[in-house]
This record gives C-alpha cells, structure tokens and sequence, in this order.
C-alpha cells in the first residue's frame, strides 16, 4: 500500500478497511426507506466521484449512474459494501473475486443467525472468500465509520451524524448493528465525545474483534479502545492482544447468564461461554470489565478526556467536597464499588491544617468549605490538591464543584489539571448545580483534560477503572 503497510499485516489488511479510496455499494437503493438508500447517501456524501452504486433494476439514483453488477464498474476498487438477501450474495463475492475485490462488508442479515439455511449461506461465503484472499466483515452488522478521515460506510441515518462528529481519541467496536447506531446517538447527544473508529461487527464470519484490536493497537489516532462483545472468537488471541498494549481497553461483555447467552445466540449466532474464564481471561489481561452500556461509553469518555496514563493496581482515593453531606453520599458509594478511601498520614493532616479553621481535623473525605470561607477557593483547592495528590497512599481523587460557586469564584483550573497531569494521578470531578451552567463548566475542564461526571456513583466507577483495572 501506498503508506507502507503490507496488506498481510494485521494493521495493513485492516487499514484497507477503513481507508479505502474507491468504494461500490451492491444493493444501492432509490427507495427512501430502504436502508440501502441511507448507505447511498452516506457513501455518495463521503467518497463523491470515488462511489459506485451497483443495482441492476434501476439506471441511476439521484442522478448519480447505477451498474448492473460489479464487474460492469469501469475502475478498481479498495472494498465494496454489500447489502441484498443473504440467498444472493455468493454469487455476489464470485463477482468480487472476478474484480479482484478483496475487501468486502456484509451489511445484510439472514446468515448463520437464522437457522441452517442461513448456517450454509455463511459457509459458502466463507469458502468463496477464502478461496479468492477475500476478508469478509460482518454479516448481520452497521459497517464501520472512520471519523477522523469522515468515511461512512454504515446506513446509520443522515440526521443521526451528519456535522455532529468529534473527532477524538475513542474507537468503538460493537458487535450489535443497531446497538453502535444507539450508542452513537447516546455520544452524539451527549458531551463533547471524541472518536476515532466505530466499527459494528455483526455474526463476524471472518474479521473479528482481534483483528480490529490488533488494527487499533497499531493505530496512532486510537488511544482508548472500547469494545461491546457477546462472544470472544479466539481467545488465546485477543488475550495476547490486550496484553501488549498500554491502551485502555474497555469491555462490556454480555451472554453472562444462561438467558444471555441464548440470547446472543439468536441474535449473531454467538456461542455460549463459561463467563468465570471470561472474566478471568479480561482481568489478567488488564482489561477493564464494565457490566452496563451506561459504564462502557461514560468510562471510555473520561478516558479519552483524561491526559493521564492509568496505572491499574490497589490503589486508593482521596474525596474532596464542598459539602459533608456529598461526602457521606460519596463514602456510601464507594462502599458499593468496593473502592477504599484513602488514609491521610498525620504529616498529610499537619499540612492540609495549615488552611483550615483550628476547630477542624481534616480527614478523607476532606470537606474544603471551611477553608475555603476562611482562605479562598484558589488558595485552597490548589493546596489541598496539591498536598492530597503527593501523598504515595492516593493513587486518584474525585473532586466535588458546585457549579454556581466555581464560576463565581476564583478556582485555578488550569493549575488543577496541571497538578494532576505532572503527578500522573487522575482527578474526575462531579458537578452540582444548573443545567447551562453545569455545561459551561464541564467543557472547560474537559477542555483541560480533566473527566466530569453527572453522577458521584459514575465518577466511582471511573475512578475504579483508572487505578485498579476494575
């Protein structure tokens, strides 16, 4: 290839994928409400001239000229997308094969997910691509966006992604088709989150989620990797994978029970797996396991934002707030994450007195407001930072602001995130207060790489995954 990857690497037959340069969509539809005009319109908008829609019953579509099959296309080309009945598409990857295609997304379903008709369909593709040095991605599946260079090639709807993309840090792998279209509209709605992949696996009849972790390990714009998986093909594999990379890696696995699995059975022919070697498996791998979608995206955000490099181990936490009664709440929920305080020495305690009143024995959780009515919100939230952060026993701190007061007052924020960034340790903060306001202040300390969460039990949970892997 033209950046020097070799198409039989992982990084280079994977890259192909998500960089391509010429694109054809067989199934290319004129009918609105077909899926199949949403892949014509986000294919058209995002590779122009480069797109080639394949559908024998019409001659063009939106002006734009239709081929009857593949082989009728003038130019070659890097992948071609295929959505038509399952029962067609063998004779579709022989025509692929014949054009010298060897990067194919099947985006239809009807395969192994729907019985034994589909269970031969599958086969037969696979056997026809293997033969002709074809990977296959999907079928059953959403396709995969690449947002950093904005190449859709996914029936996700216009209204959904158009112009609301962040360019970021983040690459998801889903291997539910609907479930990456809901995921991207949660993040989209949401704050500032940025992406760099999306990928929606399907039934994953050839590429799997270790071929995408082995893509995303080598990819410089990925440096967190979330992933929603209902099986593990290659095990030995994907643990390997994840244990030569620094990268967070983020994993929601479903199938856990007995009703889960049959599940996934149903939905992308997922075989079923004894989870306590699953969780064994991710754990030594170093993977942080969450256990809801909510967890999955919002510590994966707060990864992204965070400048810091997570060093998971035993680590404890440090709660500062403006109120004891957040304190209290936020002890509770600790309590319910099996995440330890930490234990301030006499000489952390010493010094932390130096701003608070002398009626006052700074303990964890360390309540700021009577210093701060006695010396100042900088002066204090800088030096207690500070102080808290240098104590070897806190290996993080989750800060409570409420809002009102932060932007009423004068807090060093840049200083914050400069302490936390020069101590490596993370600090998630939880805001309280106004909806305007709340979003104000959470983009500016996003902005200084510093995660905000809405909720104390959220702002557990990633402060879990960021000191102890879990």
């Amino acid at each position: 290839m033209a950046d020097g990857y070799s198409l039989n690497t992982p990084t280079g037959y994977m890259k192909r994928f998500f960089e391509p340069d010429t694109v054809a969509l067989i199934g290319a539809s004129a009918v609105q409400s077909n899926p199949g005009y949403d892949l014509f319109l986000n294919m058209r908008d995002c590779f122009g001239e480069n797109f080639y829609p394949v559908n024998p019953r019409v001659e063009e579509i939106d002006g734009i000229r239709c081929y009857p099959t593949i082989l009728d296309v003038p130019v070659d080309i890097d992948l071609a997308v295929v959505f038509i009945p399952a029962r067609f598409i063998p004779v579709a990857l022989e025509q692929c094969a014949q054009k010298n295609i060897t990067r194919v997304v099947i985006q239809s379903g009807g395969f192994a997910e729907s019985g034994p008709e589909g269970v031969a369909i599958n086969e037969r593709c696979l056997e026809i691509a293997r033969q002709n040095g074809i990977r296959v991605w999907g079928p059953n599946c959403m396709g995969l966006i690449n947002v950093t260079q904005m190449k859709v090639l996914s029936f996700m709807k216009q209204f959904l992604w158009k112009e609301k993309f962040v360019k970021g840090p983040i690459s998801l792998v889903v291997q539910s088709g609907m479930l990456s279209a809901g995921f991207l509209a949660t993040i989209l709605g949401k704050t500032p989150f940025g992406l760099s992949k999306v990928a929606s696996l399907g039934n994953k009849m050839d590429v799997d989620e270790s071929d995408m972790m082995a893509y995303l390990i080598d990819d410089p714009e990925t440096r967190v990797i979330a992933l929603y998986l209902e099986s593990i093909k290659d095990g030995r594999r994907f643990y390997e994978l994840c244990r030569s990379t620094h990268k967070p890696i983020v994993i929601l696995k479903s199938g856990r029970t007995r009703l889960g699995a049959a599940a996934a059975t149903s939905h992308t022919a997922s075989l079923a797996q004894n989870d306590a070697i699953i969780d064994g498996m991710l754990r030594q791998a170093g993977v942080i396991r969450v256990f809801d979608m909510n967890d999955l995206l919002n510590t994966a955000r707060c990864l992204g934002i965070s400048r810091i490099v997570p060093k998971p181990g035993h680590g404890r936490v440090a709660v500062l707030t403006f109120s004891g009664g957040a304190g209290v709440v936020t002890t509770d929920s600790l309590a319910d994450y099996d995440v330890q305080l930490a234990d301030f020495p006499i000489t952390l305690k010493n010094e932390l007195k130096t701003v608070f009143p002398d009626w006052m024995d700074p303990s964890n959780p360390l309540d700021l407001f009577p210093a701060v009515a006695q010396n100042g919100p900088d002066k204090v939230y800088h030096y207690c930072l500070e102080k808290v952060l240098d104590d070897p026993g806190v290996a993080g701190v989750f800060l409570h602001i409420f809002t009102w007061f932060a932007l009423r007052s004068k807090i060093g924020f840049e200083k914050i995130a400069q302490l936390a960034e020069s101590k490596n340790k993370p600090v998630i903060v939880w805001i309280l207060g106004e909806g305007d306001a709340n979003r104000k202040l959470s983009l500016h300390l996003e902005s200084l790489g510093i995660p905000v969460v809405e909720e104390i039990s959220d702002g557990i949970r990633v402060l879990s995954a960021m000191i102890r892997g879990r």
